[in-house]
């Protein structure tokens, strides 16, 4: 055994894994040894990649099988995800994707990329991207057009980074020959679903620090965070302050500086329609959170976390709303 080396003993179902790790750490000695001059490679990281990846599949692999012979009830876990967690010291979101990915990877319809995975090469989050692609396909096509799909997905995986692959799968329904209607149509469905799942986990948590400053976060919409950053853009902007300083000096007890809200900008107009919100009883959806694209079902009142926190929506919002608003107060705060 090398100078160094780590002796570990253990078994994977019954198989000993004792030559595995000894490999392990002839590498680390070999890195270790400044004698062995030792210049790396694209070659050697794609060959500890591929291993990794074989790793995590045979990972998969037996907690696929431990969620079909229901292994957690007999250690008193609640369910598999539970069950890894405790088993791997993991984060419970971490330890559910992975039994999600292992449930998809071990059923019908997946052969493909199961045996590509299997031998390193695609990475788990492709394989994960193609799992979810399958899974939305419409159930018109038949099992023919489905391994096409399939396996135009996994050639793509092999040549792509998970995001590029992800968009790539949207126009995964191409591969199965269908005219450019039905894949216009299959794109638009899934980025339907993908708007509205954004809406339905948007959450904005605020948190009065007690210093005078406030701690912001928020989990928006793509398309609601840009609109949002061009209001905090065009009210932080560097050719503004000197509206600031000067509103900052003409100040008295009881007001609020505003700066120049008449010259035009997103911010001017974000105030305008808040205004007009404020003093119309008649609002058709021009409001704050129709610039942002943030609105209420038409004559919804708020909700029971929003009216906690103090939060409503004016009549007549339309559109979608988002998610629950927390200030982030506790008792110590104060009322």
């Amino acid at each position: 055994m090398p100078s160094g080396a780590v002796s570990r003993g253990g078994s994977v179902v019954g198989v000993p894994t004792g030559v595995l790790h000894a490999l392990v750490d002839q590498v680390h000695a070999r890195l270790a040894d400044p004698a062995a001059g030792v210049v790396v490679g694209a070659a050697d990281i794609g060959e500890v990649e591929r291993i990794a990846r074989r790793v995590e599949a045979l990972r998969l692999a037996l907690v696929a099988r431990a969620d079909r012979q229901q292994v957690h009830r007999r250690t008193g876990h609640s369910s598999t995800s539970a069950w890894v967690a405790s088993a791997t010291r993991s984060g419970g979101a971490d330890a559910a994707r992975k039994v999600q990915l292992a449930t998809a990877l071990d059923g019908e319809g997946l052969a493909v990329t199961r045996a590509a995975f299997d031998a390193g090469d695609v990475s788990s989050r492709c394989a994960g991207i193609i799992a979810a692609t399958m899974d939305k396909l419409p159930e018109t096509l038949t099992d023919v057009e489905r391994v096409k799909v399939e396996t135009s997905l996994v050639q793509k995986a092999q040549q792509l980074n998970p995001g590029r692959l992800y968009r790539a799968a949207k126009f995964a329904l191409a591969a199965a020959e269908r005219s450019a209607a039905e894949v216009a149509e299959h794109v638009e469905a899934q980025l339907v679903d993908q708007e509205c799942r954004a809406y339905r986990l948007a959450t904005v948590t605020m948190q009065d620090l007690g210093d005078g400053t406030t701690r912001l976060q928020a989990l928006l919409p793509t398309f609601t965070a840009r609109m949002l950053g061009k209001v905090l853009q065009s009210m932080t902007a560097p050719r503004r302050d000197h509206l600031r300083q000067a509103a900052e000096a003409l100040l008295v007890d009881g007001q609020t500086a505003a700066g120049d809200l008449s010259d035009g900008s997103v911010a001017a107009d974000l105030h305008a329609s808040t205004r007009q919100a404020q003093h119309s009883s008649n609002v058709t959806g021009d409001t704050a959170g129709a610039a942002f694209g943030i609105n209420a079902p038409a004559e919804a009142g708020p909700t029971g976390q929003q009216a906690a926190a103090g939060v409503g929506a004016p009549r007549g919002w339309v559109g979608m709303p988002i998610g629950p608003i927390s200030t982030g107060l506790t008792a110590a705060d104060g009322p």
